[in-house]
């Protein structure tokens, strides 16, 4: 479980610490011409930039879903068996989810305009692609795909094997 606990914390400080460069230093630099670039802005909105201009009322909402969200991957993730190694992707997953739930809702409460710092912007694809993201967002996706895979093929041959 330990360093399940120390590679969240270790992503929560990659997401914090690249979003607080990118913010301190207002960075927009082009990493690979006409592809990827480091973009920042400010995402009062949901996810990808959904529902933009985002209120007092949705701050508040979005902040209880993120602790709801952490408490319910938090109490999964404490129920998770370590010793069987069968369960590594799931315990990944959820590491994932909460790293990622907690780098967005840090934003959203201490930012002053409770919005949140993307920056990882794929210019070059055009239209296939217009969302600019940060790390946690990352995480987040990454941990869903993951946590799908997991309780829709694994989680079943888990249970076939213990049968």
């Amino acid at each position: 479980m330990k360093k399940w606990i120390g590679l969240m914390i270790g992503l929560l400080a990659l997401d914090q610490i690249t979003k607080f460069l990118v913010a301190t230093y207002e960075v927009n630099y082009s990493i690979i011409e006409n592809f990827l670039h480091i973009t920042y802005v400010r995402n009062l909105g949901l996810v990808f930039g959904f529902f933009q201009g985002a209120t007092a009322t949705h701050t508040f909402m979005l902040t209880a879903f993120a602790v709801i969200a952490v408490t319910v991957f938090g109490v999964l993730f404490f129920k998770n068996d370590f010793e069987d190694k069968r369960t590594r992707w799931y315990a990944l997953a959820l590491s994932l989810l909460i790293a990622g739930t907690l780098g967005n809702a840090i934003d959203r409460l201490f930012q002053p305009d409770h919005g949140v710092i993307d920056f990882i912007d794929f210019k070059g694809l055009g239209d296939l692609w217009t969302y600019i993201f940060n790390f946690a967002d990352v995480y987040l996706n990454v941990g869903l795909a993951i946590l799908f895979v997991d309780v829709f093929f694994l989680e079943s041959k888990r249970k076939k094997e213990h049968e």
